[in-house]
């Protein structure tokens, strides 16, 4: 199974963006976190039904968007597809963490988010880089990287850290 190749998509999962998706029947919103399905589960790829053609992608307005960080770590500056990438979009009240929201890419067959770390990042103060680390790795207990992989897990933890603190405006 392949790793999903989109720097767009993984964007678009942390922003909570939706895929307006249209069939004769009328119009229906898909979140972009559900969007993409598992191969090897599910038969089709995407949520889009074979009578179905999207029409839209909304992204909400909102202002923690203005907070917001992709990062893209790649095996070379000439290659395009990353090896790990993640978007990050934080909230914050002074330097405490309120809502955070993650999404990973070139890790899974799809954008990934981390909603264990999100939960698990509210509250934290922004320069507790100890307490950043733990509660990102927290989402990671069940990672099963295929062999030759393994490194991605500490490269994502990493990537991830360090696209909060970015989005956060201190790193």
């Amino acid at each position: 199974m392949a790793t999903h190749p989109s720097d767009l998509a993984v964007a678009l999962t942390a922003l909570d963006a939706t895929v307006a998706v249209r069939a004769g029947a009328g119009q229906r919103a898909v979140q972009m976190g559900e969007f993409y399905r598992q191969p090897g589960i599910d038969t089709a790829l995407t949520a889009v039904e074979p009578d179905e053609l999207v029409v839209a992608v909304t992204v909400p307005g909102s202002p923690p968007a203005a907070r917001s960080h992709y990062l893209k770590v790649r095996e070379r500056v000439s290659y395009e597809f990353a090896v790990v990438s993640v978007a990050a979009v934080v909230e914050l009240d002074g330097s405490v963490l309120t809502r955070v929201r993650l999404a990973l890419g070139g890790v899974a067959h799809r954008p990934w988010r981390l909603g264990d770390a999100e939960a698990a990042l509210r509250g934290v103060d922004i320069d507790d880089t100890d307490a950043l680390r733990a509660a990102v790795a927290g989402s990671f207990t069940d990672a099963r990287p295929l062999p030759g992989n393994g490194f991605k897990v500490e490269l994502a933890q990493r990537a991830a850290v360090r696209a909060v603190r970015v989005a956060a405006g201190v790193a």
